[in-house]
Parts: structure tokens; sequence; C-alpha cells
């Protein structure tokens, strides 16, 4: 029998142990209730860590650690669970509420009053965030989906237009109704950015990689309806001729021609980095504690009505919980505010409109047929201090539903021979949904050679999946996804 020599034991036992712990983790972070924990920390060693996704799940990687490295999960209300990396392969990890006297004899006999923690939150605003020289590298996440309401499309005069084309027409009518009203289809778009933050006018944006997970042939975005709403017309009438095109009162265009090769300015529009930059710049300043964010309810201290609900930890820190709501009808949330009893910074808010209030509108309904309104808006933002003593964001999440209505006339007159016309009238009816979610992978002090060097591409490098597979990100630390984007699958 052949026996092995003690150096090559040795060598194998090694590489065993290294493979054992090049490995990633997958687990799920829960109550004693078995409620999930929502945007916990599962931090391996100083400063690598994930967050869990709203059904308290994560994925970490460990294999840059050693067995002996430690590992804390975390949240605010939360005692801290501890254990070592060779210890951490559970599916599930239980977290128990932090209950604690000091809460309770805080609030029955508090020194501190609600208006004077306000005041020294606005007090220690600048003293506690910094929101230009910043370089991030973000993970985010898009969901935009369309619930349609109603739709309809009725022809009103079509000289010309035979009864097999009217037939033609009329099918592909319904087919677009059909679509609009039955699809349950979403779109997902993950990316991982660096974005670059001199100041307050000046950023750049490079995109590290981008991928859309999408049934193209589902697919009903804003700018799809109105693709699809344009082939509709031009499919069914003569390209060869030029047309003056009316809608209502208003003349659009009196040199129309369907030959003309299609132009790409929407999606170069959509696929900028510029459009892209200028969205994510908006999330981040629109969840700023600063006097110029859409956060009002920290500043606006005399509209908003506070009360001190509880006081709880985040692990050895106390933290005060403060509920608000509108005093006035010229602000717009309400929710839930955690603020550090030691720096007096927000360290969470979660925020959502109060009953009967909407964001952005315009109602042009009788006049031009169109309305909008922005309702439903809710949203969470998580912040984490730095090493420079500043609270910098760690976690943005917000969604919004957007009614809108169109009720249009259209009219194609071919010129030369006025008698030939198509006119229809065009009506859709929906909900726009849309959820926005970046992770703060990274945060450090932006370097001004860095920024000056760095040229910003004009497109984004988009990627279409036809499935979610943990491969995609597995070399990044991102947002494990939901299982609905765990399922997502398109059909061939």
């Amino acid at each position: 029998m052949t026996t092995l020599k003690p150096f090559y034991i040795l060598v194998s036992l090694l590489l065993f142990s290294l493979n054992a712990y090049a490995q990633e983790v997958s687990g799920k972070v829960l109550s004693n209730t078995k409620q999930p924990i929502p945007f916990a920390t599962v931090q391996i060693g100083d400063g690598y860590g994930v967050i869990t996704n709203e059904e308290g799940r994560f994925t970490i990687n460990t294999s840059a650690f050693k067995r002996t490295d430690s590992v804390n999960i975390s949240c605010l209300g939360y005692k801290k669970l501890g254990m070592l990396v060779k210890d951490f392969s559970a599916s599930e990890y239980i977290l128990k509420e932090q209950v604690n006297e000091l809460s309770e004899v805080y609030l029955t006999n508090r020194n501190l009053s609600v208006d004077s923690i306000m005041y020294y939150v606005g007090k220690n605003i600048d003293k506690n965030y910094n929101t230009q020289n910043i370089d991030y590298k973000i993970f985010s996440r898009r969901t935009e989906y369309i619930r349609g309401h109603d739709v309809d499309l009725e022809i009103d005069k079509s000289t010309g237009v035979s009864k097999k084309q009217l037939k033609d027409i009329n099918n592909d009518i319904n087919q677009l109704e059909t679509s609009l009203l039955n699809n349950r289809s979403k779109q997902y778009t993950d990316l991982v950015a660096n974005l670059k933050i001199l100041n307050e006018s000046s950023s750049k944006l490079e995109v590290e990689k981008a991928v859309r997970f999408l049934d193209e042939k589902n697919d009903q975005s804003l700018e799809k309806l109105a693709e699809k709403g344009k082939n509709l017309v031009s499919n069914h009438l003569d390209k060869s001729k030029i047309y003056t095109v009316k809608s209502g009162w208003f003349k659009l265009s009196d040199s129309v021609s369907l030959n003309t090769p299609e132009n790409n300015k929407m999606e170069d529009t959509i696929n900028s980095v510029g459009l892209l930059k200028e969205v994510m710049l908006e999330k981040i300043t629109e969840n700023s504690i600063s006097t110029n964010s859409q956060l009002d309810f920290v500043y606006e201290t005399k509209k908003y009505d506070y009360s001190l609900t509880d006081v709880t930890f985040l692990n050895s820190e106390m933290v005060y919980v403060v509920a608000f709501k509108p005093k006035r009808g010229s602000v717009d949330y309400q929710g839930t505010m955690y603020i550090s009893n030691a720096t007096f910074a927000v360290l969470r808010a979660d925020y959502r409109f109060y009953e009967g209030r909407v964001g952005e509108k315009f109602n042009l309904r009788l006049l031009l047929g169109l309305k909008y309104v922005e309702k439903g808006k809710k949203g969470s933002v998580i912040y984490k201090k730095s090493p420079d003593g500043f609270y910098y964001p760690r976690y943005i999440s917000e969604q919004a539903d957007r009614y809108f209505y169109v009720n249009r006339p259209f009219k194609f007159t071919e010129n030369g021979n006025r008698s030939q016309k198509f006119a229809f009238d065009f009506k859709v009816e929906g909900t726009f949904k849309e959820k926005t979610e970046l992770l703060f992978i990274s945060q450090s002090p932006l370097l001004t050679s860095a920024y000056n060097t760095l040229k910003e591409k004009k497109k984004v490098p988009y990627k279409t999946a036809k499935s979610y597979s943990a491969e995609i990100w597995k070399d990044y630390e991102v947002l494990e996804p939901l299982q609905e984007l765990k399922d997502f699958n398109v059909e061939e």
C-alpha cells in the first residue's frame, strides 16, 4: 500500500481548508417571531459587508477572509449577533430585540424634548453630512412596469383604406389594447458604477457593468408604447406620401414622411450616461440630509408634528425614534426618523406621502386630453458614519406610482390630395410603477486628478439577460435580489 508523505498530507489539508472557506454564504436574517428583517448589516471585519433586502435575505463572499475573522449581523433595535467565519454557514440567523430598561427610564423621565432633539438635528446638519468631493461606487437596481387601466383606439375616418386594411388595423388595435391591459411583465435594470461628485454642478459617471432583465416581447415601457402607437399608424399608410399631421387644434407637422428611416433619438436618450447620471444624482440629492432635499421633515420643523415614540439602540449607541406627520398643508410626508443620541445625526428615515398628498402633477384633461399625477410615493434612506466623521448614504430605496391619462385625436391628411385622410382617437390610461434602489458599496474622498482624467462615455453598455443568475454579480458586492427577480425567465 502506498503511503502519503507528511508534506503532501499537509498540502492537501491546506488546500482543503482554503477551498472550504472560499465561498459565498447566502442566508436570511429573522426576528424572534420569524419575521424577515430588511436592511440589516452583515459585516466581516471592519470594512466589508452587505445589507439584507426587503425579504431579509443576503449573499456575501467570504473567500478573502480567514476562518478566524469575525462576522457581525446588526440592525437598529436588535442585539448584535457575532460569530467566526468558520461558523458562518447557517441558512437563518435570528436577531433578538434589544430591550433595555434605559429606554423606559428615558421615556418616563426624559430631560430632552422632541423639539430639542429636532433643534439639534438641524443645528448639526453641516457638521454631520458632506455632499461634495466624494467618490462613490454604487450598485443600482430599478424595477419598472405599467398597470394599464383603459385603452381605446377608435378610427374616425379612413378614406382610401380598403376593407382588408381596415380589418388589419383593427386587429393591431385589439392586440395593443390586450397587451397593455393584461401584461404583467416587469423590467429590471442592475448596474455598478462609479459616481464622482465634485460639487453641486459638476460630476462624472463611469459605468462598470449594466444588465437589463427584460422580456422584449412584452415590453410595456412608455417609450415602447409610443413606438407601438406610431407603428400602428405608419404600417397602414402609404409610405411614399407626405402627410400633414394634426392633433386636436394643433398642427404637429406639415411634412411627415413615413418612409424616412427610423431615428433612434429616444433610444439614445434612454441609454445615455448623462440621463443615468441625472437620475442617480436626483435620488441622492432628494434623499440627502440638507436644507434643499425633499426630506423637508428634517429642517421644516414648524410645519411638522413630531413625537418621541421610543428609544432604541444601534449596537451600543442610543437612538431616538421620532415619528412625524404634517402640521400644515404645504408639506407632504409622514414617517419615522432614527436619530443618534451622540451626534444628532439622522441614521435612518422611512417616509411616505401623507393621506391625500400627491407629488408632481398637471391636469390638462379638458383642454389637451392630458393628465399626470405622482402618487403613492415612499422611501427609506440609511446613513453610515465614515472615518472622516461625516455620515454618508449606505442605502436608498424609493418607489412611486405615476398615474397618466392621454386622450387625443390624430388626423393624417395626404399633401396634394386633401381628400385622403386617416383619423383616429387614441386614449390610454394607466399607472407607471417605478422602484429605485441604490446600495453604496464604497465611499472615499474624491481626488481632483482622478476626476480630471476621467472621460465620461456617452452610452451605457447595457446587456440584456433572459433570466437571473447569481454568476452575473459574483465579483461584486450587490443587493440580494427579491424572489420575483430570481424567478424572472423569458421563455423562448
